[in-house]
Protein backbone atom coordinates (compact mmCIF):
# COMPACT_ATOMS: atom_id res chain seq x y z
CA UNK A 1 0.00 0.00 0.00
CA UNK A 2 2.50 2.78 -1.50
CA UNK A 3 1.29 6.42 -0.64
CA UNK A 4 -1.98 7.29 0.78
CA UNK A 5 -4.60 4.31 1.70
CA UNK A 6 -7.38 4.34 -1.22
CA UNK A 7 -10.27 3.80 0.88
CA UNK A 8 -14.34 3.33 -0.22
CA UNK A 9 -17.00 4.34 2.45
CA UNK A 10 -20.14 1.93 2.40
CA UNK A 11 -23.21 3.68 3.67
CA UNK A 12 -23.23 7.93 3.57
CA UNK A 13 -26.01 8.66 5.97
CA UNK A 14 -24.77 10.91 8.97
CA UNK A 15 -22.10 8.93 10.39
CA UNK A 16 -21.17 7.74 7.29
CA UNK A 17 -20.80 11.30 5.21
CA UNK A 18 -18.70 12.56 8.35
CA UNK A 19 -15.68 9.73 7.67
CA UNK A 20 -16.47 10.33 3.83
CA UNK A 21 -15.27 13.80 4.34
CA UNK A 22 -12.29 12.78 7.15
CA UNK A 23 -10.91 10.68 4.24
CA UNK A 24 -11.32 13.19 1.60
CA UNK A 25 -10.30 16.33 3.93
CA UNK A 26 -8.61 15.70 6.95
CA UNK A 27 -6.39 12.56 7.35
CA UNK A 28 -3.49 13.17 5.03
CA UNK A 29 -2.72 9.85 4.58
CA UNK A 30 -5.82 8.58 2.89
CA UNK A 31 -7.65 9.16 -0.19
CA UNK A 32 -11.64 8.52 -0.65
CA UNK A 33 -11.81 6.99 -3.95
CA UNK A 34 -15.33 5.38 -3.80
CA UNK A 35 -18.40 5.58 -1.52
CA UNK A 36 -21.55 3.22 -1.87
CA UNK A 37 -25.61 3.62 -0.20
CA UNK A 38 -28.29 1.15 -0.54
CA UNK A 39 -30.00 4.81 -1.72
CA UNK A 40 -27.99 5.25 -4.74
CA UNK A 41 -29.05 8.79 -5.26
CA UNK A 42 -27.23 9.45 -1.70
CA UNK A 43 -23.94 7.75 -2.73
CA UNK A 44 -24.16 10.23 -5.93
CA UNK A 45 -25.11 13.42 -4.42
CA UNK A 46 -22.50 12.28 -1.61
CA UNK A 47 -19.82 11.81 -4.09
CA UNK A 48 -20.26 14.70 -6.21
CA UNK A 49 -19.73 16.67 -3.01
CA UNK A 50 -16.60 15.20 -1.98
CA UNK A 51 -14.97 16.03 -5.51
CA UNK A 52 -15.77 13.03 -7.35
CA UNK A 53 -15.16 9.48 -5.76
CA UNK A 54 -16.65 6.04 -7.57
CA UNK A 55 -20.11 5.63 -6.11
CA UNK A 56 -21.80 2.62 -6.21
CA UNK A 57 -24.92 0.77 -4.96
CA UNK A 58 -23.91 -2.20 -2.33
CA UNK A 59 -21.69 -2.84 -0.73
CA UNK A 60 -20.11 -5.83 -2.69
CA UNK A 61 -19.74 -3.47 -5.75
CA UNK A 62 -17.76 -1.14 -3.67
CA UNK A 63 -15.46 -3.79 -2.20
CA UNK A 64 -14.56 -5.46 -5.12
CA UNK A 65 -13.47 -2.39 -7.22
CA UNK A 66 -9.42 -2.56 -7.89
CA UNK A 67 -8.95 1.04 -6.59
CA UNK A 68 -10.18 1.05 -3.03
CA UNK A 69 -7.68 -1.16 -0.99
CA UNK A 70 -9.63 -1.03 2.62
CA UNK A 71 -13.32 -0.45 3.76
CA UNK A 72 -15.12 1.75 6.20
CA UNK A 73 -18.62 0.11 6.83
CA UNK A 74 -21.10 2.85 8.17
CA UNK A 75 -24.11 1.46 6.71
CA UNK A 76 -27.37 0.81 9.41
CA UNK A 77 -26.62 -1.92 11.96
CA UNK A 78 -28.72 -4.39 10.30
CA UNK A 79 -26.57 -4.43 7.36
CA UNK A 80 -22.53 -4.53 8.71
CA UNK A 81 -22.50 -7.74 8.56
CA UNK A 82 -22.97 -7.44 5.12
CA UNK A 83 -20.18 -5.09 4.67
CA UNK A 84 -17.75 -6.70 6.33
CA UNK A 85 -18.28 -9.97 4.61
CA UNK A 86 -18.21 -8.00 0.90
CA UNK A 87 -14.94 -6.64 2.42
CA UNK A 88 -13.75 -9.77 3.36
CA UNK A 89 -14.65 -11.63 0.22
CA UNK A 90 -12.42 -8.90 -1.53
CA UNK A 91 -9.15 -9.30 0.50
CA UNK A 92 -9.98 -5.90 2.32
CA UNK A 93 -9.17 -4.31 5.60
CA UNK A 94 -12.40 -3.06 7.34
CA UNK A 95 -13.07 -0.35 9.74
CA UNK A 96 -16.88 -1.04 10.99
CA UNK A 97 -18.98 1.51 12.83
CA UNK A 98 -20.40 0.32 16.09
CA UNK A 99 -22.23 -2.58 16.79
CA UNK A 100 -20.45 -5.04 15.19
CA UNK A 101 -23.43 -6.38 14.48
CA UNK A 102 -27.17 -6.56 15.89
CA UNK A 103 -26.85 -10.21 16.81
CA UNK A 104 -24.38 -12.35 18.06
CA UNK A 105 -25.36 -15.20 15.43
CA UNK A 106 -23.73 -12.55 12.94
CA UNK A 107 -20.91 -11.33 14.82
CA UNK A 108 -19.82 -14.90 14.41
CA UNK A 109 -20.24 -14.92 10.62
CA UNK A 110 -18.47 -11.99 10.18
CA UNK A 111 -15.54 -13.30 12.38
CA UNK A 112 -15.32 -16.19 10.45
CA UNK A 113 -15.21 -14.52 7.36
CA UNK A 114 -12.67 -11.91 8.34
CA UNK A 115 -10.32 -14.91 9.94
CA UNK A 116 -10.76 -16.82 6.89
CA UNK A 117 -9.70 -14.20 4.37
CA UNK A 118 -7.03 -13.23 6.57
CA UNK A 119 -7.80 -9.61 6.62
CA UNK A 120 -8.32 -7.21 9.28
CA UNK A 121 -11.44 -5.62 11.53
CA UNK A 122 -11.49 -2.84 13.68
CA UNK A 123 -14.90 -1.56 15.13
CA UNK A 124 -15.74 2.11 15.78
CA UNK A 125 -15.84 2.71 19.39
CA UNK A 126 -14.58 5.85 18.96
CA UNK A 127 -14.61 6.88 22.57
CA UNK A 128 -11.82 5.29 23.02
CA UNK A 129 -9.92 7.77 20.77
CA UNK A 130 -11.91 10.60 22.04
CA UNK A 131 -9.14 13.08 23.79
CA UNK A 132 -10.79 12.93 27.73
CA UNK A 133 -11.38 8.78 27.79
CA UNK A 134 -7.68 8.61 26.09
CA UNK A 135 -6.90 10.80 29.30
CA UNK A 136 -8.47 8.54 31.58
CA UNK A 137 -7.18 5.20 30.55
CA UNK A 138 -3.18 6.61 30.58
CA UNK A 139 -4.09 7.71 33.91
CA UNK A 140 -5.79 4.61 34.91
CA UNK A 141 -2.68 3.06 33.52
CA UNK A 142 -0.51 4.85 35.48
CA UNK A 143 -1.94 4.06 39.02
CA UNK A 144 -3.46 7.30 39.37
CA UNK A 145 -6.55 6.11 40.92
CA UNK A 146 -5.17 2.40 42.18
CA UNK A 147 -7.21 -0.29 40.92
CA UNK A 148 -10.31 0.44 39.22
CA UNK A 149 -13.24 -0.56 40.80
CA UNK A 150 -16.24 0.86 39.37
CA UNK A 151 -17.42 3.06 36.54
CA UNK A 152 -20.82 5.06 36.31
CA UNK A 153 -21.59 5.76 33.15
CA UNK A 154 -24.32 8.14 31.87
CA UNK A 155 -25.58 8.58 28.00
CA UNK A 156 -28.46 10.83 27.21
CA UNK A 157 -29.89 12.21 23.73
CA UNK A 158 -31.97 15.21 23.12
CA UNK A 159 -34.09 13.05 20.97
CA UNK A 160 -34.73 8.99 20.18
CA UNK A 161 -31.43 7.77 17.77
CA UNK A 162 -33.55 6.08 15.19
CA UNK A 163 -32.36 2.69 15.81
CA UNK A 164 -33.65 3.12 19.82
CA UNK A 165 -37.37 2.63 19.11
CA UNK A 166 -36.67 -1.17 17.71
CA UNK A 167 -38.60 -3.83 19.60
CA UNK A 168 -36.39 -5.23 22.88
CA UNK A 169 -36.44 -8.72 21.61
CA UNK A 170 -34.59 -7.80 18.05
CA UNK A 171 -32.16 -5.56 16.33
CA UNK A 172 -30.74 -2.52 17.49
CA UNK A 173 -32.76 -2.03 20.63
CA UNK A 174 -31.10 1.14 23.18
CA UNK A 175 -28.71 -1.69 24.31
CA UNK A 176 -27.48 -2.69 20.91
CA UNK A 177 -27.58 0.92 19.70
CA UNK A 178 -26.23 3.18 22.46
CA UNK A 179 -25.32 1.37 25.49
CA UNK A 180 -23.17 -0.57 23.85
CA UNK A 181 -20.69 1.87 23.86
CA UNK A 182 -20.62 2.28 27.60
CA UNK A 183 -20.08 -1.63 27.91
CA UNK A 184 -17.15 -0.98 25.85
CA UNK A 185 -16.05 1.55 27.74
CA UNK A 186 -16.63 -0.68 30.78
CA UNK A 187 -14.45 -3.37 29.73
CA UNK A 188 -11.75 -0.70 28.54
CA UNK A 189 -11.14 1.40 31.45
CA UNK A 190 -11.73 -1.55 34.07
CA UNK A 191 -9.74 -3.67 31.81
CA UNK A 192 -12.13 -6.41 33.19
CA UNK A 193 -14.80 -8.77 31.49
CA UNK A 194 -17.96 -8.52 32.83
CA UNK A 195 -19.61 -11.82 33.84
CA UNK A 196 -23.04 -10.47 35.01
CA UNK A 197 -25.59 -7.98 33.65
CA UNK A 198 -28.86 -6.80 35.02
CA UNK A 199 -30.68 -4.32 32.82
CA UNK A 200 -34.25 -2.77 33.17
CA UNK A 201 -35.84 -0.54 30.68
CA UNK A 202 -39.00 1.97 31.05
CA UNK A 203 -41.26 3.97 28.80
CA UNK A 204 -40.56 6.96 30.48
CA UNK A 205 -41.60 9.64 26.94
CA UNK A 206 -43.33 7.61 25.00
CA UNK A 207 -45.49 4.18 26.34
CA UNK A 208 -44.74 2.27 23.00
CA UNK A 209 -41.14 2.64 23.67
CA UNK A 210 -39.98 0.17 26.22
CA UNK A 211 -36.46 1.52 26.34
CA UNK A 212 -37.16 5.12 26.66
CA UNK A 213 -35.02 5.09 30.30
CA UNK A 214 -32.68 1.75 30.96
CA UNK A 215 -30.42 0.86 33.66
CA UNK A 216 -27.38 -1.74 33.38
CA UNK A 217 -25.77 -3.15 35.92
CA UNK A 218 -22.48 -4.71 34.96
CA UNK A 219 -20.52 -7.11 37.40
CA UNK A 220 -17.04 -8.02 36.42
CA UNK A 221 -14.87 -10.84 36.99
CA UNK A 222 -12.38 -9.20 39.62
CA UNK A 223 -15.55 -7.95 41.63
CA UNK A 224 -15.77 -4.51 40.18
CA UNK A 225 -19.07 -3.00 39.16
CA UNK A 226 -20.56 -0.80 36.56
CA UNK A 227 -23.68 1.38 36.42
CA UNK A 228 -24.93 2.72 32.91
CA UNK A 229 -27.68 5.12 32.01
CA UNK A 230 -29.44 5.99 28.85
CA UNK A 231 -31.92 7.85 28.52
CA UNK A 232 -32.92 8.59 25.18
CA UNK A 233 -35.38 11.98 24.89
CA UNK A 234 -33.82 14.50 27.44
CA UNK A 235 -34.49 17.61 25.07
CA UNK A 236 -31.19 19.72 26.69
CA UNK A 237 -28.39 18.10 24.73
CA UNK A 238 -26.21 15.16 24.27
CA UNK A 239 -24.89 14.58 27.79
CA UNK A 240 -22.32 11.68 27.88
CA UNK A 241 -20.23 11.83 31.13
CA UNK A 242 -18.36 8.98 33.10
CA UNK A 243 -16.77 8.76 35.97
CA UNK A 244 -14.33 5.68 37.11
CA UNK A 245 -13.97 5.18 40.87
CA UNK A 246 -10.69 3.39 41.82
CA UNK A 247 -8.89 2.44 45.13
CA UNK A 248 -7.59 5.51 46.04
CA UNK A 249 -9.08 7.84 43.76
CA UNK A 250 -11.73 8.56 40.71
CA UNK A 251 -11.68 10.00 37.39
CA UNK A 252 -13.96 12.48 36.03
CA UNK A 253 -14.86 12.45 32.27
CA UNK A 254 -16.69 14.90 29.93
CA UNK A 255 -19.35 17.74 30.72
CA UNK A 256 -22.88 18.65 29.84
CA UNK A 257 -21.06 21.64 29.15
CA UNK A 258 -19.70 22.53 25.37
CA UNK A 259 -17.66 25.65 26.51
CA UNK A 260 -16.80 27.00 29.92
CA UNK A 261 -17.82 30.10 29.25
CA UNK A 262 -21.35 30.46 31.61
CA UNK A 263 -23.82 33.35 31.18
CA UNK A 264 -25.71 34.71 34.88
CA UNK A 265 -28.48 36.82 34.70
CA UNK A 266 -30.98 37.62 36.22
CA UNK A 267 -33.25 35.12 34.51
CA UNK A 268 -30.80 31.94 35.42
CA UNK A 269 -27.64 30.92 34.64
CA UNK A 270 -27.32 30.01 31.23
CA UNK A 271 -24.39 27.66 29.30
CA UNK A 272 -24.67 26.24 25.99
CA UNK A 273 -25.02 22.06 25.70
CA UNK A 274 -23.42 19.86 23.24
CA UNK A 275 -26.34 19.25 20.63
CA UNK A 276 -25.47 16.94 18.87
CA UNK A 277 -22.49 13.12 19.40
CA UNK A 278 -20.85 14.46 16.14
CA UNK A 279 -20.59 18.08 18.37
CA UNK A 280 -19.24 16.41 21.03
CA UNK A 281 -17.20 13.57 19.39
CA UNK A 282 -16.15 14.82 16.21
CA UNK A 283 -12.48 14.74 16.34
CA UNK A 284 -12.86 11.43 18.09
CA UNK A 285 -14.31 10.04 14.94
CA UNK A 286 -11.86 12.12 13.00
CA UNK A 287 -8.69 10.52 15.05
CA UNK A 288 -10.23 6.84 14.84
CA UNK A 289 -10.19 7.26 11.07
CA UNK A 290 -6.61 8.64 11.32
CA UNK A 291 -4.97 5.80 13.36
CA UNK A 292 -7.08 2.82 11.61
CA UNK A 293 -5.54 4.16 8.31
CA UNK A 294 -2.04 3.97 10.03
CA UNK A 295 -2.34 0.51 11.54
CA UNK A 296 -4.09 -0.78 7.99
CA UNK A 297 -0.63 0.68 5.97
CA UNK A 298 2.00 -0.48 8.65
CA UNK A 299 0.23 -3.71 9.05
CA UNK A 300 -0.56 -3.70 12.68
CA UNK A 301 -3.09 -5.04 14.34
CA UNK A 302 -6.67 -2.93 14.94
CA UNK A 303 -6.88 -1.06 18.02
CA UNK A 304 -10.25 -2.40 18.57
CA UNK A 305 -11.06 -5.52 17.34
CA UNK A 306 -13.84 -7.65 16.07
CA UNK A 307 -13.23 -10.00 18.99
CA UNK A 308 -13.88 -6.53 21.08
CA UNK A 309 -17.08 -5.67 19.16
CA UNK A 310 -18.28 -9.01 19.85
CA UNK A 311 -17.87 -8.54 23.29
CA UNK A 312 -19.49 -5.57 23.83
CA UNK A 313 -22.55 -7.10 21.80
CA UNK A 314 -22.72 -10.07 23.72
CA UNK A 315 -23.13 -8.03 27.06
CA UNK A 316 -25.95 -6.21 25.07
CA UNK A 317 -27.76 -9.09 23.95
CA UNK A 318 -27.35 -9.89 28.42
CA UNK A 319 -28.60 -6.65 29.08
CA UNK A 320 -32.16 -6.96 26.30
CA UNK A 321 -32.75 -10.76 27.59
CA UNK A 322 -32.51 -9.28 31.53
CA UNK A 323 -34.67 -6.36 30.68
CA UNK A 324 -37.10 -8.85 28.85
CA UNK A 325 -36.83 -11.56 31.56
CA UNK A 326 -36.73 -9.37 34.75
CA UNK A 327 -33.79 -11.37 35.85
CA UNK A 328 -29.52 -11.17 35.78
CA UNK A 329 -28.16 -12.77 32.97
CA UNK A 330 -24.71 -14.36 33.52
CA UNK A 331 -22.18 -14.22 30.74
CA UNK A 332 -20.80 -15.85 28.88
CA UNK A 333 -24.39 -16.57 27.00
CA UNK A 334 -25.51 -19.83 26.51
Amino acid sequence: MAGRLRVGVVGVGTIGRRHAENLAWRVPGARLVAVADARPEQARAVAEEMGGPRWFGTADELAGHAEVEAVVVASSDAAHREGIVAAARHGKDVLCEKPITPTLAEADEALAAVAEAGVRLQIGFMRRYDPAYAAAKARIEAGAIGTPVLIKATHRNPAPPPSSGAPAAVGSNVFVGAAVHDYDNGRWLLGDEVVEVHAVGAPVEEPARADDLSLTTLRFARGGLGSVEVATTRGYGYDVRAEIVGTTGTLFVGDVRRTACVLATADGVVHDAFDHWLTRFGEAYRIEVEDWVRRTVAGEPPFVTGLDGRAALEIAVAATRSAGEGRAVSLPLR
